[in-house]
């Protein structure tokens, strides 16, 4: 089937609006009709070659949408079914899957870096040319096919726009406090930066009753929008070393730190905030082969513990649905976590305004 998408050609390129040849389902496959994609920080690493990526490559990996078709092995009542897709399916056979850590299946790390489907090959072409998947995903489109494990079903009354970003960002942020972190009712918490990840990590900290939750952003409208999705005080790096006023607020430092835009200087800025034995976890991803550097002295001194985390340790099947249901019920309010809507043929100015680091969280509205 002839279906629109944004291709990306390679650095240096824009992404580029236009049709493409999408086939059926195989086995195991489910075909989604797309409502709604976001657009993450992580897509820009490809844009900008911070990341590689094979090409030609249709990048997004945020969507959600209704299942239109099914391929072989699938049972057919899933047609019809509200979906978020999901760029860590579980292989349900490899040692982290086994381990019920599926966010580290490495089945779908391997689609990750080839841009393949789980059998090697792709379903997006431009005459003779393959086209790769982002993740199994590809959801700058208006169509996709995926692992049927990948489309997971969430409450029919969930909205699409905030939907797709239960892919990620909102299930890294949330997750990286509720379940990586495992922040308790009463411990206190500083977010650096408040992009789509930060903003969602402000709001899980808030859905825990974490107190206070502090956000750590230069920009005055993300500090806006972080008190908005639950901080209590904010913090302006540019008006002294954030650490040193966190502390004023929170005397010996908060229980918990989360560094979430990837950057080294954060992230020692993050560790440098917290207290003796509590927990830095970084979250914002930096290009491959960036390093940090931390005392050593201290952590093995005053026992801090630094993690790191992946989708905040999200088992996708069983945590999206979850958090949906909760999103649904009016617990977990993330609309403010919206600023900017686009359609698909404006790719160009939804990146561009993603980039601008001025944006909570962007989306591309795909129905028709």
């Amino acid at each position: 089937m002839r279906i629109e998408a944004a291709l990306f050609n390679g650095v240096g390129t824009r992404l580029e609006h236009t049709e493409l040849e999408l086939a059926g389902p195989r086995r195991d496959e489910v075909l989604v009709r797309l409502l709604a994609s976001g657009i993450c920080h992580s897509d820009l690493s490809f844009i900008d070659g911070s990341w590689p990526a094979p090409l030609p490559i249709v990048l997004g990996h945020e969507g959600f949408g209704v299942v239109e078709a099914v391929g072989p092995g699938v049972e057919s009542p899933r047609v019809g079914e509200r979906v978020v897709l999901t760029f860590s399916p579980a292989c349900g056979r490899c040692r982290f899957c086994l381990a019920g850590r599926s966010n580290l299946c490495v089945v779908a790390d391997r689609c990750m870096n080839d841009g393949c489907m789980w059998d090697g090959t792709t379903r997006l072409s431009r005459g003779d040319l393959s086209v790769h998947h982002l993740a199994l995903v590809s959801s700058f489109a208006t169509h996709t096919v995926v692992p049927a494990a990948g489309a997971i079903p969430v409450e029919p009354a969930l909205d699409p726009a905030i939907g797709c970003l239960l892919g990620c960002g909102v299930t890294t942020g949330i997750l990286s406090v509720t379940r990586r972190a495992q922040v308790r009712p009463g411990e206190s918490v500083a977010v650096f930066a408040c992009g789509g990840v930060g903003l969602s990590a402000i709001a899980g900290a808030a859905l825990v009753s974490a107190y206070p939750v502090i956000a750590v952003d230069p920009l005055a409208d993300k500090r806006a929008l972080a008190l908005e999705l639950g901080a209590t005080h904010v913090i302006d790096p540019g008006l002294g070393d954030p650490a040193q006023q966190i502390r004023e607020l929170v005397p010996g430092g908060v229980d918990h730190a989360f560094e979430a835009i990837g950057r080294p200087e954060v992230a020692a800025a993050a560790f440098a905030s917290v207290t003796t034995g509590g927990t830095t976890t970084l979250i914002g991803q930096p290009a491959i082969g960036v390093t940090a550097a931390f005392p050593v002295y201290d952590v093995t001194q005053f026992e801090h513990t630094i993690l790191g985390s992946n989708l905040g340790a999200a088992v996708p099947a069983l945590h999206i649905p979850q958090l949906a249901k909760l999103i649904v019920a009016g617990r977990l309010d993330l609309s403010p976590l919206i600023t900017d809507r686009y359609a698909l043929s404006e790719i160009g100015a939804a990146v561009a305004r993603t980039g601008s680091g001025h944006a909570g969280r962007v989306v591309l509205d795909l129905v028709a």
